[in-house]
């Protein structure tokens, strides 16, 4: 699969963009409902650890501020398989996504090859839903960051400098937005490696060091040029 960036709209950010509620999560019809649940029984057949978690789907994305409900992460992932699934009712499912700084570069990840999203694919890191860990209702970008930090490269909430928001990346086919964030650590490349080898979660197949001659992977989503493409 390879993609252009025409395939993935970008919506420049306020740097401390607000995301909101705006709805409750609408009811789908009898048969919508069969066709997610038989979807979300053969994902699990392939990938026994997935979580039907509460994740954030944006309705709107302006600049300032993102709109939307909470969603099952099952509704998403049947639209990821069935991209049509919902008519015109698409989901947006939000995502963030670090633009890591080191003391020596930029850091970014290739997902494993068992993904069930984008396999292969370098990215930002770290990178995942905004989801609804404990419970709570309001939407902390910066928190979800910090999150995706401890059990992706399994660094301390001390240690994740989140900074500003930069850009919106929708992709026209799963309709996921990642919402790119820059971050920094006080810790070099080879730290970093070696701390999400012993303490990550295994999300990604490799780590590389992006320096100013460095020459980068064919097969980048679209977010992370995106993003790399500011810095210039």
């Amino acid at each position: 699969m390879s993609f252009s960036r025409s395939d993935w709209p970008v919506t420049p950010l306020a740097s401390a963009v607000a995301v909101r509620i705006g709805r409750s999560m609408p009811e789908l019809s009898s048969e919508l409902e069969a066709r997610v649940t038989r979807h979300w029984d053969e994902a699990l057949r392939q990938h026994p650890a997935l979580y039907n978690g509460r994740v954030f789907c944006a309705d709107t994305i302006g600049s300032e501020i993102i709109t939307g409900h909470w969603s099952e992460y099952r509704r998403v992932l049947a639209q990821m398989q069935e991209p049509g699934l919902y008519g015109p009712d698409v989901l947006r499912p939000l995502a963030v996504v670090g633009l890591l700084r080191t003391t020596d570069g930029i850091v970014i990840g290739q997902r494993s090859e068992k993904s069930i999203y984008l396999p292969g694919y370098w990215q930002g890191t770290p990178a995942g839903n905004v989801e609804s860990r404990d419970g709570e209702a309001d939407i902390d970008l910066a928190a979800q960051l910090m999150a995706e930090c401890r059990e992706e490269l399994g660094l301390t909430d001390a240690e994740c400098g989140v900074g500003r928001c930069l850009l919106a990346c929708e992709h026209s086919q799963t309709h996921i937005v990642d919402v790119g964030m820059e971050i920094t650590v006080p810790l070099d490349f080879k730290t970093l490696q070696e701390r999400c080898h012993r303490l990550g979660n295994a999300e990604y197949r490799a780590l590389m060091l992006v320096q100013p001659e460095t020459t980068l992977p064919e097969r980048l989503v679209p977010t992370l040029s995106a993003m790399l493409e500011q810095q210039q």
